[in-house]
């Protein structure tokens, strides 16, 4: 009896328990728990499966957000097994894998799963066409603890915006995929500026990375970055430091030239060179920082047409030494040159992309190639002018020597524009390959621009030498004595005046030292025409220019082995000490000067007694 008790009690509480269970679960919740990358926000999600004749777009079993904020679907309980899936509407915008795949059928089994299921979606078949760009390699000048992010055309070229920054994935490499509706765009990448974006390996600006999604399904690119333009470190021989060293080696120059010619004014034309140079190396400076490319709005980017300059006004001062007053010729090189940067200034502006992005992106390499071709054009024609007039000068009532000289000078200097013009040659070459056959390849165009600005660096360091040597020349040569109008006769204070510059230039600054010492680079230290500085040598010393050095010469001479440093070193070390450039002439000078030989000076009793003491 009691046994029967329990058993119907036993049965009692099955029931009740039974009962409690099938009562208490009522629905089977269906939890989104995540989402694939730049899923559309505002699209409305579906539970669509065997239980609703697979409606993609039954509001019935359409997700809600609860209070969480999750999205959330339910299904009554009584369904104990069903097939489904998730759609955003319709068959087009079901769900896939996470590469863009077909996916199967989910399988829902009440004796399997527990009342809220967590579904995690990876992909849409509609937004398939996802691209992922893999960062497989970083610079070793990128900072510790750096993001990175992509910007481009489908964000407004935004550089830090987080929806774009890129995640390490399980490999431990930065990746961000885009989706399909990203399917050809402009990029590149930065680390959270425009200051601190991706550059080239030698600090150039990048042009814009360009990207064209072409299959259906995922695809990947892989990029490498070569450097970051604000922690770029410049290389000894790039064109960054070497400008910077121009710019001072020029300066430097500019500044000596700019105060001997305070003291003496023969020396404009050195300046002007000086000064010319320094100004076009400045020009294209102004192209290598950003911020003097955003404010002069890349105008100064047509610094190629400036070159030529230099090389019409080299062909004026030339035309300026040998007294030929007519400079008609280099006129129409300048006429080019202003013609060619208005057509060139002109078809830039009227392009629909600003001047400074034309330039950066390297774009129209046709028009560079054309940039280039007149710049070697002009120089090749002032090249020719000067060399044709060089041997057809009227230099009869110039004085000989002097034109001699000048005419070397001008000489050594056409030699090296030729070598200069090869090289631009090379470098147009490559251009012309660029424009024709790789128009994509923006390499080559800075290849063919460095080249022209490597040789004219170069170049000016040369021409600088050129002028700090051949300086006293360029001024008009003198006239011949013949052809001057007669000097009036110097008076007695005028005479004392010269005779005290000589004074303080031979005797305090022992300016006869100078092996090579010539008449007119005293004339020019003395700011003297070299005609009157002979005639006042004759009147107040009655010697001529060479006879006066070698009395100071030999005067310096004889001090010296008074001294006693004949016994120190021989006498021809001495004399060559004090300025003789060889022994004839010294033993030549010495007997003219003192009316016997070196010998005969050697052995007088009073040099002896002063030796053996």
């Amino acid at each position: 009896m009691k046994m029967n008790y329990y058993q119907r009690l036993s049965t009692y509480f099955t029931f009740i328990c039974t009962f409690f269970l099938s009562t208490s679960v009522e629905a089977v919740h269906f939890v989104i728990h995540q989402l694939p990358l730049h899923h559309p926000q505002e699209a409305s999600l579906f539970l669509v499966g065997s239980f609703n004749a697979w409606n993609p777009s039954d509001t019935k079993y359409q997700f809600h957000r609860n209070q969480k904020g999750q999205w959330v679907a339910s299904i009554s309980s009584s369904l104990n097994a069903f097939e489904y899936k998730i759609t955003r509407g319709s068959w087009e915008k079901v769900e896939s894998t996470q590469d863009g795949k077909p996916k199967a059928n989910r399988v829902f089994i009440s004796e399997n799963e527990a009342d809220t299921v967590f579904i995690d979606v990876l992909g849409w078949e509609d937004l398939a066409g996802q691209t992922t760009i893999l960062l497989e390699e970083l610079p070793a000048s990128t900072p510790y603890e750096s993001r990175f992010f992509l910007t481009g055309d489908f964000n407004n070229w935004d550089p830090f915006n987080t929806e774009y920054q890129f995640q390490k994935n399980e490999e431990g490499v930065y990746a961000l995929t885009l989706p399909s509706t990203i399917s050809q765009f402009q990029f590149k990448v930065t680390r959270g500026s425009w200051s601190s974006t991706e550059c080239l390996s030698n600090g150039k600006y990048r042009p814009n990375r360009a990207y064209f999604h072409q299959s259906k399904g995922p695809e990947t690119i892989v990029l490498q970055i070569e450097d970051w333009e604000d922690v770029y470190k410049g290389k000894v021989w790039g064109l960054t430091p070497l400008t910077q060293f121009i710019l001072f080696h020029l300066l430097l120059l500019f500044i000596y030239f700019s105060w001997i010619n305070y003291e003496h004014s023969q020396f404009k034309m050195s300046l002007w060179i000086i000064g010319l140079s320094f100004g076009i190396t400045l020009l294209f400076a102004t192209s290598l920082f950003m911020p003097l490319k955003n404010s002069l709005n890349g105008l100064h980017l047509v610094h190629d047409l400036f070159i030529p300059v230099l090389f019409i006004a080299i062909g004026v001062i030339q035309n300026y030494t040998f007294r030929y007053t007519q400079w008609k010729s280099y006129k129409r090189g300048i006429y080019v040159l202003s013609i060619s940067l208005l057509l060139v200034v002109s078809l830039y502006v009227y392009q629909e992309e600003p001047l400074l992005t034309t330039f950066l992106e390297r774009k129209y390499p046709v028009l560079n190639l054309f940039i280039k071709l007149i710049v070697l054009a002009v120089v090749m024609y002032t090249w020719n002018i000067s060399r044709q007039k060089l041997t057809k000068y009227n230099t009869e009532t110039l004085q000989g020597s002097v034109v001699k000289m000048a005419k070397e000078a001008f000489l050594l200097y056409q030699k090296s524009v030729v070598v200069l013009m090869g090289v631009f040659i090379i470098s147009i070459v490559i251009q012309a390959y660029r424009s024709v056959l790789s128009p994509s390849d923006f390499l080559l165009q800075d290849l063919s621009d460095d080249i022209i600005w490597y040789a004219t660096f170069i170049y000016m360091v040369f021409l600088s030498g050129w002028v700090f040597r051949y300086h006293a020349l360029l001024k008009p040569v003198e006239l011949k004595s013949s052809y001057r109008k007669e000097d009036v006769p110097s008076n007695d204070k005028e005479l004392t005046v010269f005779m005290e510059q000589v004074t303080v230039l031979f005797e305090k600054e022992q300016l006869y030292t100078k092996q090579d010492l010539t008449l007119n680079e005293v004339s020019t230290i003395m700011s003297i025409p070299s005609h009157k500085l002979t005639k006042l040598i004759q009147q107040s010393y009655k010697k001529n220019f060479s006879e006066l050095v070698n009395d100071y010469r030999v005067k310096a001479f004889t001090q010296k082995v008074m001294m006693g440093e004949a016994e120190k070193s021989t006498l021809l070390s001495i004399a060559y000490e004090v300025g003789f450039h060889s022994k004839s002439t010294f033993n030549r000078a010495f007997k003219k000067s003192t009316g016997m030989t070196p010998k005969e000076f050697m052995n007088k009793s009073s040099v002896k007694k002063i030796l053996e003491e």
